[in-house]
C-alpha cells in the first residue's frame, strides 16, 4: 500500500467483507505496507481502507478463487475520510505474479452444469490440458498428469488431506463428493508450489460451498429408461430386443 508518491503507508485499517455473506475480516498494513488476510473462502470481496489524512479507499468485485492469492494493491490519495474514492474490479483474467504454477479452475457454474456420469465433479478434472484418462483396466486411477503415474496425485477439501492412502485416485477420493457440496476446484498440473505439492501428478484443490444469508437449496432427479433409446443395428439385424435399462436417481 503507498500513498499519491509511492511510498509506503503503515497503519492503515483494512477490511475485507465477504459479499456474500457480510462477514467482515480486519487487519492493519505493516511498517513495510503490506497487509495479507489468511484462510478466506472462495468468493466476491469488497476492501475497505480508511487511515485519517486520507481518502477512504474502497475496492469492490474482487473474485477470490480456490488456490490462488488475490492482490488488491492500494494507492491512497491526500484528504478526508469522509471522501471515498472506489475502484469496481471485473471478473477478468488476472495475470499472476506470485508463483509459476500452471493451473485451471472449475467454478460453480461449471461443476453444476456440464454433464456428469454419476455426479462426482471430479470426473471434469479429465478436460484439463494435459491429463489423460486410460481406458484400458488396470491398477491405479488411469489419470496421467504429462506423463506422471496414475497414482501420483493430490487431493485436498478445504485444505485437508483426502487422499486414498493406498491408491491416491483424484476422482475417487475419500470424501463424497458431488456438485451440490462442491463450490469450485482448481486442478494443478506443472509446478505446484511447496504447499499444494505432494505428488507429481495433479494437485486438486477443492472448497466445499459456504453459506449466504439466504435460505437456499436443490433437488436433482435423473431417469434413464429403455423406451428413450435406440435400439443397435446388429440388434435390429438379428431381432432382438433393446436391452433392458432402468434408472432412477
Amino acid at each position: 500500500m503507498t500513498d499519491a508518491s509511492g511510498a509506503v503507508v503503515a497503519g492503515a485499517k483494512v477490511e475485507a467483507m465477504n459479499d456474500e455473506t457480510g462477514v467482515v475480516f480486519n487487519q492493519n498494513t505493516t511498517s513495510s505496507g503490506n497487509y495479507s488476510f489468511a484462510s478466506l473462502t472462495p468468493g466476491s470481496y469488497s476492501v475497505t481502507v480508511t487511515l485519517s489524512g486520507f481518502q477512504t479507499f474502497r475496492s469492490v468485485h474482487n473474485f477470490l478463487t480456490v488456490g490462488t492469492p488475490l492482490v488488491v494493491d492500494v494507492t491512497l490519495r491526500v484528504g478526508t475520510v469522509g471522501a471515498t474514492v472506489e475502484v469496481v474490479e471485473s471478473n477478468y483474467q488476472r495475470l499472476e505474479t506470485s508463483n509459476a504454477t500452471v493451473s485451471d479452475i472449475m467454478d460453480t457454474k461449471q461443476v453444476q452444469n456440464l454433464p456428469l456420469n454419476g455426479r462426482n465433479p471430479l470426473s471434469l478434472l479429465t478436460l484439463e490440458p494435459g491429463v489423460v484418462q486410460r481406458t484400458t483396466n488396470g491398477s491405479g486411477s488411469g489419470t496421467h498428469v504429462f506423463g506422471s503415474r496414475d497414482r501420483a496425485h493430490n487431493v485436498t477439501i478445504d485444505g485437508i488431506d483426502a487422499n486414498e492412502s493406498t491408491v491416491p485416485n483424484p476422482q475417487s477420493n475419500i470424501q463424497r463428493l458431488n456438485p451440490d457440496n462442491v463450490q469450485e476446484f482448481r486442478t494443478v498440473t506443472l509446478g505446484a508450489t511447496a504447499e499444494q505439492g505432494r505428488n507429481s501428478g495433479a494437485n486438486v484443490i477443492v472448497a466445499t460451498r459456504g453459506g449466504t444469508n439466504a435460505l437456499h437449496g436443490s433437488v436433482f432427479y435423473f431417469n434413464r429408461n429403455t423406451a428413450y433409446n435406440a435400439n443397435e443395428w446388429f440388434s435390429n439385424y438379428e431381432g432382438k430386443q433393446r436391452p433392458e435399462l432402468k434408472l432412477h436417481e
